[in-house]
């Protein structure tokens, strides 16, 4: 079992939504299903993400308490026990004296929690579908949230459809010119509580700090968010650096449940919000090579190769219609 933090911008990012809307709030907490994939080239969705040793199907679970500092280390009760965790329950791994695991930009210090499993079915057996129950250092009352493990709604797939150029499983981009890379749509954004879809760029070696900001757009009208669906991403001239590798993670997510319940306890003030959601996540490895020309890219790699490049990104530039994202509903 690996433990996760590929969703690691997510909460941050919903739990700034949370207290845009929801002023009082200085705690949010989550449980979320999380799906990994790796695009490869314009049509290709590989399972998991073997680059960072992510299996595709993962339970995530967040308390961000925002500055605030919790008596003891968050505990998670599970829908029901199983042979994994016998005692039906886990503890957020933490830090000195409880400390939150993650101190991350913008006053956040996060309790984080993950797991990945092959299937979606191996995820549901070792956590159980239901209540989620969350034990906040000494809290009067224990918010809970519910996500269905067994039969999870996920998103769409996150698919690049233009920019930069692929080869060899990598996508190639000129650091000197503005990088657009457009994603298909997400189709049930404005479905039930709402959605939201985030691109985020990372260095490889850095990972999972991320370079620059992170575009999202938010659907979330019950939160007081109508943003119109972001389909694109664009990366200024000089953000990235000749040569080095980098990671675009896109991400999709379906709002399934909000939880505003009240409850009061020692390093908590305000009211909290929950969260929890379903998202589908694709990892693109991203190279940046600055625009050689066709005389150099022969004499340095040949005729042949220097043809399969310039048709590739003759097709990349010329695409108009691509197809329809791969289903993401697979275990």
């Amino acid at each position: 079992m690996k433990a996760t933090f590929n969703s690691v911008v997510t909460m941050a990012a919903l739990a700034g939504l949370t207290l845009n809307a929801h002023a009082a709030s200085s705690t949010t907490y989550s449980i979320e299903e999380q799906q990994v994939l790796q695009q490869t080239d314009s049509s290709t969705i590989n399972d998991g993400f073997s680059f960072l040793g992510y299996s595709q199907f993962s339970l995530v679970a967040k308390v961000d308490t925002l500055g605030a500092n919790l008596s003891a280390a968050p505990i998670l009760t599970l829908p029901a026990p199983t042979s994994t965790y016998p005692a039906g329950s886990v503890t957020f791994p933490t830090g000195p004296s409880f400390s939150p695991t993650w101190a991350t930009s913008g006053g956040y210090n996060r309790y984080q929690y993950g797991d990945s499993r092959p299937t979606t079915a191996l995820l549901d057996a070792a956590y159980g579908s239901g209540t989620y129950t969350f034990t906040l250092g000494n809290a009067t009352l224990q918010p809970t949230l519910s996500l269905d493990l067994a039969t999870p709604v996920l998103p769409v797939t996150p698919m690049l459809v233009s920019g930069g150029t692929w080869s060899g499983g990598m996508l190639l981009v000129d650091p000197t010119q503005t990088v657009t890379l457009d994603f298909n749509s997400f189709t049930t954004y404005t479905n039930g509580l709402g959605g939201k879809i985030n691109f985020n760029l990372f260095q490889s070696s850095a990972y999972p700090t991320p370079v620059g900001s992170s575009p999202q757009s938010v659907y979330a009208p019950t939160l007081g968010k109508t943003d119109d669906a972001l389909t694109s991403f664009t990366i200024a001239p000089g953000t990235l650096t000749n040569g080095q590798n980098y990671i675009i993670q896109a991400n999709f997510t379906q709002l399934e449940t909000v939880n505003t319940t009240n409850f009061t306890g020692t390093g908590i003030t305000g009211n909290p919000m929950g969260l929890s959601y379903y998202t589908t996540s694709t990892f693109i490895t991203m190279q940046a090579i600055p625009e050689p020309s066709t005389m150099r890219l022969l004499a340095i790699m040949g005729l042949p190769a220097c043809l399969m490049i310039l048709a590739a990104k003759s097709r990349s530039s010329a695409r108009g219609n691509p197809a329809a994202p791969i289903d993401s509903g697979r275990t």
